[in-house]
């Protein structure tokens, strides 16, 4: 029903054909046009391959006045304020210790040594405790190292013993390997030889076939170049009786020509001898 088709459709005899890239209908477009890369196309902040950029230098390369020290030292803007150079003659700030006349100053020395001796048996005790804290350490590093020895030694006799398999089981595989290939090329070998027997054989029975042909050849050329000469001696001779045949005939005639002539030469003769008489 032409009424009820659609007007977009096509029939199945329409071809369509496909629109052309524009670098297959303009050799200057797509696919780095013709004189290389668009140039509509490139990047506005790219450089090519020829370029080479140059570092922007420290400011210490550019001004001798400026970082590492600058030229003549420190940098007098990078100084701390409250900082003091090599050579400045300033003195510190000295303290004075006020001591308290109106104290006793036996009970001030007695507190003094008795603080000293609390200080050293605290620092005794100080000392004892590390030096215990110390040796169990040290203990318990040894016991660790001892463990650690021992678990490294029983992690390296595993690994021998599995490399010792590995090798075994490589050495097998080896083996295994080396026995099939050995196997396989004795059996290559032997067909290889069987191949040449075989190709031998059949050289031997080609060359025998070929050298029996060519005796065949040889025999029938023989017989027919016997048969040639048998049939050309057969006509030679053919040839030799016919032309005896022909040079009899001809004496015959030359005979039979001869003995006419005499015996018109007499007739002659004897019809003279009559009309005389």
């Amino acid at each position: 029903q032409k009424d009820r088709v659609d007007k977009s459709a096509v029939g199945f005899e329409h071809q369509s054909e496909l629109s052309k890239h524009a670098s297959q209908t303009d050799a200057a477009k797509g696919f780095g046009g013709k004189y290389g890369v668009q140039k509509d196309r490139v990047d506005k902040s790219a450089v090519g391959f020829e370029h080479q950029s140059e570092l922007s230098k420290h400011a210490s390369q550019t001004d001798a006045a400026k970082g590492f020290g600058g030229k003549y030292g420190v940098q007098k803007d990078r100084v701390d304020k409250a900082a003091h150079s090599f050579d400045s003659s300033s003195e510190g700030t000295q303290y004075k210790t006020k001591i308290d006349a109106k104290g006793d100053v036996k009970n001030f020395r007695s507190r003094f040594e008795n603080f000293g001796a609390a200080a050293e048996e605290e620092n005794k005790k100080k000392i004892e405790e590390e030096r215990r804290r110390r040796e169990l350490e040290h203990k318990r590093q040894v016991e660790a190292a001892k463990k650690k020895e021992a678990a490294a030694e029983q992690l390296r006799a595993q690994e021998e013993r599995a490399r010792k398999e590995e090798e075994e089981r490589k050495n097998a595989e080896i083996r295994m390997e080396e026995e099939r290939r050995m196997e396989e090329e004795q059996r290559a070998d032997a067909a290889r030889r069987q191949d040449q027997e075989r190709e031998r054989e059949q050289r031997i029975e080609e060359e025998q076939r070929a050298a029996e042909e060519r005796r065949l050849r040889e025999e029938a050329q023989r017989q027919a170049e016997e048969e040639q000469r048998a049939a050309q001696r057969r006509i030679n001779e053919e040839r030799e009786r016919q032309d005896e045949e022909e040079r009899k005939r001809m004496e015959e005639v030359r005979r039979e020509e001869e003995r006419r002539k005499i015996l018109s030469f007499y007739r002659d003769k004897f019809s003279l001898f009559v009309d005389r008489k």
